[in-house]
């Protein structure tokens, strides 16, 4: 299907935090680095092993957390919020943030750029002039829908599978995390 592409998982770059293993999908710029802080847009997912942990400090950055677990307890600032599976929290990269809880969790930073995060079940569109990936928590079907060629085009998405989207008109059978990049 050539609306979308899944990524292979061979390209992607796990490392540790101070909470457990963090696997980076996507970078912008392609030759920046996220330990050294040379960043626009970083998308990765983390797999949080201690049951309490803090977050890294990333002054500057715009962040987005959505669990791919029943949730964490997060406190932020100093007020309590609990994040259940398929919400996004956005806060600031200056913000301390506390956790209790295990489990994975999917992540949106933008250094600079704009963008957002948001979980999509059913019809959701990529529209023109974004760069757009969709992260598959479950197995799923993800149908694109080409209005020009008044044609319909489907593609099966593995569990945990990360894919780029171009724009246009999409439905999925599952419940899934977009990535928009303006």
């Amino acid at each position: 299907m050539g609306a979308i592409k899944t990524l292979p998982d061979s390209g992607f770059k796990t490392s540790e935090w101070s909470g457990g293993t963090t696997t980076e999908l996507f970078l912008l710029p392609e030759d920046g680095s996220y330990k050294e802080r040379r960043f626009s847009v970083r998308i990765s997912t983390a797999l949080v092993e201690l049951e309490s942990s803090v977050f890294t400090s990333l002054p500057g950055v715009k962040r987005f957390l959505t669990p791919l677990c029943p949730g964490f307890l997060l406190n932020v600032n100093g007020e309590e919020k609990e994040l259940k599976y398929g919400e996004v929290l956005e806060f600031s990269g200056d913000d301390s943030v506390e956790c209790v809880g295990s489990g994975r969790d999917l992540n949106l930073m933008l250094k600079g750029a704009d963008g957002d995060m948001r979980t999509v079940s059913g019809a959701f569109t990529v529209e023109s002039g974004t760069r757009a990936f969709l992260f598959a928590p479950q197995e799923q079907t993800v149908s694109f829908c080409d209005d020009v060629k008044n044609a319909c085009t489907s593609a099966f998405l593995p569990a945990l599978s990360f894919s780029e989207a171009e724009p246009g008109g999409y439905y999925t059978d599952g419940q899934a995390v977009l990535f928009v990049i303006k």
